[in-house]
């Protein structure tokens, strides 16, 4: 595989590069995109929630504008020791092309960003944000209008919650080799996983395929009632993914809603949360470690793939935004851990000229080929840009 450099060792610009710049300008920026990446953060657990509506512009009839933001009050859905939030974002009913940025409110707009949108489509993407001081969190619109809708996963404290362990993807769930599931049919998911203990949450990739109609999917506790929620929405046809964080009770199950029509499921298990183990949480400013944009170096089938390098030795897992674009042919992209195998999996589906992005939390593991610490990413058609927008760590903690 390729190796490119994250900027975690200050060694690759970062993405949406102005040109013509100095090399003594890239040096600087550089150096600063190090900092805010590494800078000290109170480490933290994560708290699973069961999905719970935080934000719904449609209730107001008033989308959010061109250039405009919205901000989520999460005091009262959160504690005091709260430092970040892993948050379900739906945008629908664009009057544009358009992406939206979410961030934390003591901060400015940052260059990276979290779900992108054409004009009059719905989807979701998971993303993890660090909450300002006062605990709020802001949605940035780019263009047009769109109403934003915000379901809360979860949060990181730092005096509560389980750590992570990450794992290479896993294929817990197919259903294209058997029926799809109905209209508002359900499907459980047994995890396998691994943990001796008892999980407290699973995160999962679920990606919806060869719908009938419009339709959503939600993923939830097994026996537990359907929230008002929704992980994934998609439309005849399509092909989606989604990162969705789940919380477990006594067993070892999610269940999974489908609205309208017929669907096929497909979830691969990408790693779980469990008391007293694992990895805490460092957040960061949204920082874009990789974009193969100006240079062309992206993905394409008759490449062995690109591994991104420069992790600290002591950082077990990313939690990032990644965006496919330029995408030249319908295709797939696997992000996997360093070290292992190429898993049965996926995170990003594509058709010819789509943008899209899905939230990655992977495993960082040390690859031989490269005698450093990485992720690693692969396609299986055409050729793809990729972006890879980092918003913390987990980390060993001693």
């Amino acid at each position: 595989m390729a190796a490119v450099a994250a900027a975690l060792l200050a060694c690759a610009t970062t993405a949406g590069a102005e040109p013509n710049r100095s090399n003594e300008q890239l040096v600087t920026e550089e150096r600063q995109s190090a900092q805010r990446l590494t800078a000290a953060a109170e480490a933290s657990r994560f708290v699973p929630v069961a999905p719970r509506r935080v934000l719904d512009t449609r209730s107001s009839g008033v989308p959010v504008g061109h250039g405009a933001t919205v901000t989520v009050d999460l005091s009262g859905q959160t504690p005091a020791t709260a430092t970040s939030v892993v948050l379900n974002v739906t945008g629908t009913q664009p009057t544009a092309a358009t992406y939206v940025a979410v961030y934390s409110s003591d901060e400015s707009l940052p260059e990276s960003s979290n779900l992108n949108l054409l004009r009059g489509q719905t989807r979701a993407n998971a993303a993890t944000v660090a909450l300002s001081q006062n605990r709020t969190v802001t949605l940035f619109n780019r263009a047009g209008s769109t109403h934003l809708v915000v379901d809360l996963a979860g949060f990181y404290a730092t005096d509560q919650g389980a750590g992570f362990t990450a794992q290479a993807p896993a294929r817990a769930l197919d259903t294209r080799s058997r029926a799809p599931v109905g209209p508002r049919g359900v499907v459980n998911v047994n995890l396998n996983l691994p943990s001796p203990d008892r999980p407290s949450a699973v995160v999962l990739n679920v990606t919806a395929v060869q719908a009938t109609t419009n339709t959503f999917v939600t993923a939830y506790t097994a026996g537990q009632p359907v929230p008002l929620a929704s992980s994934l929405n998609l439309g005849p046809g399509e092909a989606v993914p989604n990162q969705v964080t789940v919380p477990l009770d006594t067993g070892r199950t999610v269940t999974l809603f489908n609205g309208n029509g017929t669907v096929h499921l497909i979830v691969d298990v990408v790693g779980y949360y469990r008391d007293g183990s694992g990895s805490d949480y460092v957040s960061a400013l949204p920082l874009r470690v990789m974009d193969t944009r100006p240079d062309h170096s992206g993905l394409h089938p008759d490449s062995a793939g690109i591994s991104l390098t420069g992790w600290g030795e002591d950082i077990d897992a990313v939690a990032a935004n990644l965006t496919g674009t330029n995408a030249t042919a319908a295709q797939y992209v696997v992000a996997w851990p360093g070290g292992s195998a190429r898993p049965n999996a996926s995170n990003l589906n594509l058709v010819r000229g789509q943008t899209v992005a899905n939230a990655v939390t992977v495993g960082i593991g040390y690859e031989t080929m490269h005698d450093d610490y990485a992720v690693n990413f692969v396609n299986n058609a055409g050729y793809v840009d990729l972006i890879f927008d980092v918003a913390g760590f987990f980390i060993t903690t001693t």
